[in-house]
């Protein structure tokens, strides 16, 4: 889509993706540099694992905060942009810049990255902290989903599902003070799972 928004700073803000109103947006794609190329290939991640999870390099972003407000938002080298697409929505990430994350669209009951990119069956599922250990596991031969962070709560029905599909589910979280205490919380709340 094109995007044709008057720029406007963005308050920082991170809104929750689960809304019963979608987040009005538009975005336009541009082609991945080879800068921003090669920042996905620091962690084993290709072009193709970013055509498979569809993640796009964005030039231009539009959207509305919580409060109502329009916002435009702009690559450029030094701030660059991309979104995780979905069917119904888009997660902005932006790694270098202060406000990293937006979303846009409409979510269902939680947002959960890389179950599409599932297999059927397999041995070891992950539960990683963010889209990027996602696709860093998956360039590396395993599997991998997340939710929207380390400290939202696992719908324990997905779990449930997923215990018919993988041998075992692990918890693989930042080594930092909030992905260890995370970790260990979503441990308990799913140990009738064998969640570790």
């Amino acid at each position: 889509p094109t995007a044709s928004c008057p720029v406007v700073r963005p308050r920082l803000f991170v809104p929750e993706p689960v809304q019963k109103t979608p987040l009005p947006y538009k975005f336009r794609v541009q082609t991945f540099s080879d800068a921003e190329q090669a920042w996905w290939k620091q962690y084993g991640i290709n072009a193709e694992t970013l055509n498979r999870y569809g993640v796009v390099s964005l030039a231009v972003y539009c959207g509305i905060s919580n409060s109502g407000r329009s916002y435009t938002l702009r690559s450029s080298p030094s701030e660059p942009m991309f979104g995780y697409t979905r069917p119904n929505g888009i997660k902005v990430y932006r790694p270098q810049s202060q406000s990293r994350f937006l979303f846009g669209g409409r979510f269902n009951d939680y947002y959960c990255f890389g179950l599409e990119q599932l297999p059927a069956k397999g041995d070891t599922l992950f539960i990683t902290g963010g889209e990027k250990d996602v696709m860093a596991m998956a360039a590396h031969g395993f599997h991998a989903i997340c939710f929207n962070s380390e400290t939202v709560t696992i719908p324990p029905t997905l779990i449930y599902k997923l215990t018919f599909r993988f041998k075992h589910i692990i918890l693989l979280y930042d080594t930092d003070k909030t992905g260890k205490e995370s970790a260990r919380k979503q441990e308990k709340q799913l140990e009738e799972f064998g969640v570790k």
